[in-house]
C-alpha cells in the first residue's frame, strides 16, 4: 500500500512516496534506494524494543508499536526477510495495558483496544511481544488477561538483559 503526501514540507517536490511492504496498515516508510547503512539482507538482525510509554498516534494506536511496525517495514524494504528479522518488544510501565486481550481491555477501559490489529500484524510479521510480569501485577492485571501473541516475562528488568545476552541490540522507545 502506498501513501502520498501532497504537501510534505522539506521535500521540494511536493510529493513523498510512502510504502508498507510488510506491516500493511501501520509503520509507513519512505524508500531510500541508495541510502547509507542499509541492513544486509543475509544477516540476522536481532533487536529488542523497550516500550514503556503510552503516547499515541493520531489514529489512537501506541506510537512506539507503530514505530516497531516502521522498523519491520524498513528492514523488509531493504530485503531482510522474516527469517532474518528477530525483533522482540518488551512492554512495561504505562505500556503494560498493550498486553491485554481485546476482551480484558474492553472490560477494563470500556472501549475497544485500538492496538489489537497492530499487535496482530506485528505478530504475523514475526515480532515477539513480551510483557513484564511485575508490571502486570503493579497495574492490577493477571496473566489470564494477557492477549494472544504476548508472552509474560518474569520482569522487563530481566527480559531486556536476557535478550541482550542472546545477541539482541537494545532500541529504547
Amino acid at each position: 500500500m502506498a501513501y502520498a503526501a501532497s504537501d510534505d514540507p522539506g521535500t521540494g517536490s511536493g510529493q513523498t512516496e510512502w510504502i508498507n511492504p510488510v506491516v500493511k496498515d501501520y509503520g509507513k516508510m519512505h524508500p531510500v534506494p541508495d541510502g547509507a547503512l542499509t541492513p544486509d539482507p543475509k544477516k540476522d538482525w536481532k533487536i529488542v524494543f523497550d516500550v514503556g510509554g503510552d503516547k499515541t498516534m493520531e489514529d489512537g494506536v501506541n506510537a512506539a508499536l507503530w514505530h516497531v511496525a516502521r522498523a519491520v517495514n524498513v528492514y523488509g524494504n531493504a530485503g531482510v526477510d522474516k527469517a532474518h528479522r528477530k525483533f522482540a518488544v518488551v512492554l512495561h510501565g504505562a505500556a503494560t495495558k498493550l498486553a491485554l486481550s481485546p476482551e480484558a481491555y474492553k472490560k477494563k477501559f470500556g472501549n475497544d483496544d485500538p492496538d489489537t490489529k497492530l499487535k496482530k500484524e506485528l505478530a504475523e510479521a514475526g515480532v515477539t511481544l513480551y510483557v513484564c510480569g511485575q508490571a502486570l501485577a503493579d497495574h492490577g492485571f493477571s496473566e489470564d488477561q494477557v492477549g494472544p501473541n504476548v508472552d509474560v516475562a518474569l520482569s522487563a528488568l530481566a527480559a531486556v538483559p536476557v535478550l541482550e545476552s542472546q545477541g539482541y541490540q537494545l532500541f529504547p522507545m
